[in-house]
């Protein structure tokens, strides 16, 4: 390596972008274009937007509106199979009423590639994007969503604490979540609260910024100055050390062994060891955004308008550029650009900082390398060393010969992580499997063999390989000794719209530990329960059964009417586990209730849309489009309830059940009543 004198003076200005809002949140990229999450100035925005720039040129490209929702944050992310980068952004409401909360995937060119949208959703974090999941906290919940997959979209975790709007940190099968409170919490993905640190803080002192994983620590930073070090496994601190005077500290960062934290005061270098502090660079205003580091240079924005770049080791200043705003968010390094933006809206691109050039190396003695080492991988694996031929293949980049020579040589860890980078989900999941049934011979504690198992288990999900799933699921349970519940619900007699009906249950424990302190819940605003919640039960052994019953008055009718019936329980080691069943129930009407059918009369016929272009003056092709723009399937089916209307008479599809809503309405003379509907549900689209 050739190293450069460090840069003395600020690099050449390539372009200024000037937004009208205020941004609110770190730039993020996708392709050539930089994406800034806005919202009007003033103490209380009602409307966020997302605000896109050209990389060339700060040209804005395209702009997204978000009506009554906030952005709460954004990250990008990488399709490799199908070559396309996707932006995935959390907005939450800023109206009660008027606005909801929602998780969106854009791609380069502003199009929604993707929304989720859960049924009473106000808040949700800012987003974490693993293996083509997406990782969000929104208030109690983690809420693990699967938006390519087929079938059920999203897992959720109950959680002990409210989540901040911060990202959670998520690494090898546990979300670290920052809280609204001295607070914070590990989650394993696959269900379940790992540790939950606490410290006797007052209102004011939350972990609400996005934790750091270095090694085996867990590092949080206090909205009252504390920087808290501690265990990942267990949660134990190790060490906590003062930094900002009793003031908010901004997003730390790790690098080699030291941690980098602004404050009120400036930033601090400290030893992640032991909290010592290395050296200090100091501002006149606070520094709340994270540093970004590239070589042996720390680049630092501050709310005093300027952009450091500071000595990495000694924290001495190589130069400073000036904005018209405060800073609060952190640089942004491109293929060609370092961006910096403020809080007015003004974008400025610098040209890349230089960094240490690799030794050059003329392109006929990469292509001669190459070849000799294609040729050795092949010998290799003539002779059955398949893992050197692995790690030639991984020096080529032939990422498919490489992990199909570990599967060879029965690396499968090594194989998983080449198919993962792959995006061959199916195949990292076998292999996962197949490196967790080997580890289960192995001579280790079962803990140990549990964690393997898991990470499969998380793998077939991703894949949507359910039966894998469960039977990983199944060891995982097997080791730690857990129980594995089943419920099984059956209605004493005729389920009547108003009417007192019981539900006899029956939950049956098949899996290899205890139940302890359980209980059976009803969740779900289609069912009101007068014994709502069942007394706790002490014990529920392994390949026992217990029954119990709720008394019920259904709200909604119809041959499939959702019911949610929430077990909690405790496992021998005493965590607290949450699930959740839904079973569709026939519920039959009340006397007098209109029921529309969506099969066709035999003796008129349905009539399609076309047919009826207009009825009251109202065409019905549009109003069907906007339905299907404007609300979910779950959405639609709630407004069937809503009308009286059995569910089961409808189409599944989402286009499908609104015209046929649409057809039947307007046949029966009720298109006011839907009408009235959508404009309290989505008063800003002219109905």
């Amino acid at each position: 390596m050739i190293d450069k004198l460090p840069e003395m003076t600020p690099p050449d200005v390539l372009w200024t972008a000037v937004l009208d809002q205020n941004i609110i949140h770190p730039l993020q990229t996708i392709g050539e274009t930089a994406i800034a999450a806005t919202q009007p100035s003033g103490p209380a925005p009602e409307h966020g937007s997302l605000q896109a720039v050209s990389l060339a040129d700060g040209v804005l490209r395209w702009r997204h509106d978000f009506e009554f929702a906030l952005v709460s944050g954004m990250q990008a992310y990488r399709l490799h199979a199908e070559q396309k980068d996707i932006l995935v952004v959390a907005v939450s409401s800023s109206d009660f009423l008027k606005g909801e909360g929602a998780v969106l995937a854009f791609d380069e060119v502003g199009e929604i590639y993707w929304r989720w949208q859960g049924v009473g959703g106000q808040h949700y974090a800012a987003p974490v994007v693993v293996n083509r999941q997406v990782v969000v906290a929104g208030g109690k919940s983690l809420l693990i969503i699967s938006p390519e997959q087929e079938g059920d979209d999203v897992e959720r975790i109950t959680l002990p604490a409210t989540a901040s709007l911060s990202a959670p940190s998520v690494h090898d099968g546990v979300a670290y979540v920052p809280c609204r409170g001295p607070e914070l919490l590990a989650v394993e993905l696959a269900g379940g609260v790992r540790w939950h640190f606490q410290y006797p803080g007052g209102k004011r002192d939350w972990l609400d910024k996005t934790p750091v994983l270095a090694n085996d620590l867990v590092f949080a930073a206090s909205s009252l100055g504390m920087l808290y070090a501690l265990d990942r496994a267990s949660g134990n601190l190790q060490w906590k050390t003062a930094v900002g005077e009793n003031r908010p500290l901004g997003q730390p960062i790790i690098h080699e062994g030291r941690l980098f934290v602004g404050h009120r005061d400036g930033l601090d270098a400290l030893d992640a060891h032991n909290g010592r502090t290395l050296w200090t660079f100091s501002t006149k205003r606070p520094v709340s955004a994270a540093p970004l580091i590239l070589h042996d240079t720390l680049y630092v924005t501050d709310e005093n308008h300027f952009f450091h770049a500071l000595d990495l080791k000694t924290g001495a200043v190589r130069w400073q550029y000036e904005l018209p705003r405060r800073i609060e968010t952190p640089p942004l390094l491109t293929a060609s650009s370092l961006l910096i933006a403020d809080r007015g809206g003004n974008i400025v691109a610098l040209e890349r900082p230089l960094i240490p050039d690799a030794k050059s190396e003329t392109a006929a003695d990469t292509a001669q390398t190459k070849e000799e080492k294609r040729k050795a991988a092949h010998t290799f694996n003539e002779q059955n060393q398949p893992l050197k031929a692995a790690e030639l293949w991984v020096e080529l980049g032939e990422l498919e010969q490489a992990a199909a020579a570990y599967e060879v040589g029965e690396a499968w860890q090594d194989a998983a992580d080449l198919w993962q980078r792959l995006d061959r989900y199916g195949k990292r999941a076998k292999a996962l499997a197949r490196h967790a049934l080997a580890m289960s011979k192995q001579d280790i504690d079962d803990e140990e063999k549990a964690a393997v198992w898991e990470k499969a288990a998380r793998a077939f999900a991703e894949s949507g390989e359910k039966k894998s799933r469960l039977k990983a699921e199944l060891e995982i349970a097997r080791y730690r000794q857990q129980a594995i519940l089943t419920v099984a619900i059956e209605p004493e007699s005729e389920m009547i719209l108003n009417a007192w009906s019981r539900l006899n249950f029956t939950v049956h424990n098949e899996g290899f530990g205890p139940a302890r302190r359980l209980h059976v819940s009803l969740k779900d605003d289609r069912f009101e329960g007068q014994t709502a919640r069942t007394q706790t039960i002490i014990t529920l052994q392994p390949e026992r059964d217990y029954g119990h019953w709720l008394d019920v008055v259904p709200r909604a009718y119809g041959s499939d009417v959702p019911m949610q019936l929430v077990i909690e329980y405790a496992d021998k080691a005493n965590n607290i586990h949450t699930l959740e069943r839904t079973f569709y129930l026939e519920v039959k009407p009340e006397t007098g209730l209109l029921s529309l059918s969506s099969q066709p009369d035999p003796s008129t016929g349905t009539q399609e849309l076309a047919e009826l272009p207009q009825v009251d003056g109202r065409d019905l092709y549009e109003l069907r489009e906007k339905l299907t723009d404007y609300f979910s399937k779950d959405e639609l089916t709630d407004i069937i309830f809503e009308l009286g209307l059995r569910a089961g008479d409808f189409s599944e599809r989402l286009s499908a059940m609104a015209r046929e809503m649409v057809i039947g309405l307007a046949e029966n003379g009720r298109l006011d009543e839907l009408i009235a509907i959508c404009q309290e549900r989505r008063p800003k689209v002219d109905w």
